[in-house]
């Protein structure tokens, strides 16, 4: 095959090539790895990650650290300056205490403390998903613009056959070698 290769000439040929290190491709394995779950590269990433999936569930340990403080200022401030309000009123043990009023005012104030809280673990949830979404879609496209291997073409030769009927097209004979790029196509370089 290589003898006629020499008189014919070669056909193309298309080489792959590698584009990154071992290195790289053992750190491009592993960012897969970590955007399918596996974990891995970076075990920050996948705390994170928990993280932001807890908040997004409204009666998990996240979000109940997240609210405490809001429910401890009701507790702490809330209650005892309504209690103030209403202890002077009214005589006897307990005074406005005990009035329809300071019921009405305390459970107001909780509902109130109730539909802020809610709206802040809604909004908590999707903050939540909105990074993981952006985060997950970051990465993704990382991973899929990244280049493990090209190409690289290889042009086959024109043989002895095609440089002479070159030569001979350049010298005062370009019937020749129009004829034979046209009646042998697969043979030479066209």
């Amino acid at each position: 095959m290589a003898f006629l290769d020499f008189l014919t000439g070669g056909r193309d040929k298309v080489k792959k090539l590698d584009t990154m290190t071992p290195e790289q491709k053992q750190f491009l394995q592993e960012f897969l790895s970590m955007l399918s779950g596996g974990g891995g590269l970076g075990q920050g990433f996948g705390a994170s990650t928990d993280y932001l999936r807890q908040l997004m569930d409204p009666s998990s340990e996240a979000v109940s650290q997240f609210t405490k403080p809001y429910q401890q200022q009701f507790e702490q401030q809330t209650v005892p300056m309504l209690a103030e309000r209403f202890a002077g009123k009214g005589g006897g043990l307990g005074g406005g205490l005990s009035s329809s009023g300071f019921g009405q005012s305390l459970s107001a104030a909780g509902g109130n403390l109730q539909a802020t809280l809610a709206a802040l673990k809604a909004g908590l949830g999707q903050q939540a998903a909105g990074q993981l979404m952006q985060t997950y879609g970051n990465m993704a496209g990382q991973a899929l613009g990244a280049r493990p291997f090209g190409y690289m073409h290889q042009p086959g030769g024109t043989g002895l056959i095609g440089q002479a009927a070159s030569g001979w097209a350049g010298a005062g004979f370009p019937g020749l070698a129009s004829a034979w790029q046209n009646y042998f196509p697969l043979i030479g370089n066209v």
